[in-house]
């Protein structure tokens, strides 16, 4: 009996001595925690599958609205955007605080526990289900979540749809990169000359003159007479 006790209080010693060096959030919480994303339109309508960057000082994971991924603990702010096709982002920061593990700490005087719950984050919790918007921004406190009922936070901003530039005409982006020199010439240039002003004008020909009568003398004539008896 008295061998039961004594393992009993060594087992309770040591396990004393674990919580004082590594911190008793480390223990009991560890260093990750699980956090579930769900985005929903203006309206209230849930869109599963948007595409959800969440980061802090310790880490940052990408995953989708709908499911839960696993975080980096921190007592700073962590970041969330999310986005989906035809959609404005979604956009929310989480504050964490302080777990049941650093209160602990605290208050059977393991400040050094309590020091390293802080550096490596354990000693705090973020809300464990955070409900965000298309076309805001929200903030979400870990007090003012109810054990794990979905939060849906404070709105606090709004963000807008990202739009295509305006596609530039082929002709007009041609004509645009040519220097202003070039530019000018060709618009100073003459019109082309017409196909039939290519031609050389036709040369007139000169009249033919009429080909001179045939004279008769008076001699040919007499010589034509019957002579004279």
């Amino acid at each position: 009996m008295v061998r039961l006790k004594w393992r009993t209080w060594a087992s309770c010693a040591a396990l004393g001595a674990l919580a004082f060096l590594t911190g008793c959030a480390s223990v009991t919480h560890g260093t990750s925690q699980s956090v579930t994303i769900e985005t929903l339109t203006s309206t209230g309508q849930a869109i599963e599958g948007a595409e959800c960057t969440v980061a802090n000082d310790k880490s940052s994971t990408v995953t989708l609205s709908g499911q839960s991924t696993s975080v980096r603990r921190s007592g700073a702010t962590l970041s969330i955007e999310c986005t989906q096709a035809g959609q404005a982002p979604a956009t929310g920061q989480a504050t964490s605080r302080v777990n049941g593990g650093m209160v602990g700490n605290i208050l059977v005087g393991g400040l050094i526990g309590a020091a390293i719950d802080s550096g490596t984050g354990a000693g705090f919790n973020y809300p464990s289900w955070m409900q965000l918007v298309f076309g805001e921004v929200r903030t979400f406190d870990r007090n003012s979540q109810t054990g794990d009922q979905p939060l849906a936070g404070l709105k606090i901003g709004e963000t807008q749809l990202a739009t295509a530039p305006a596609a530039v005409p082929a002709a007009t982006t041609a004509v645009s990169a040519l220097p202003e020199t070039a530019i000018a010439s060709v618009a100073s240039a003459p019109p082309p000359p017409s196909p039939s002003a290519a031609l050389p004008a036709p040369v007139a020909s000169a009249p033919r003159s009429a080909e001179p009568a045939t004279r008769v003398s008076m001699e040919d004539l007499k010589a034509l007479l019957p002579a004279k008896p």
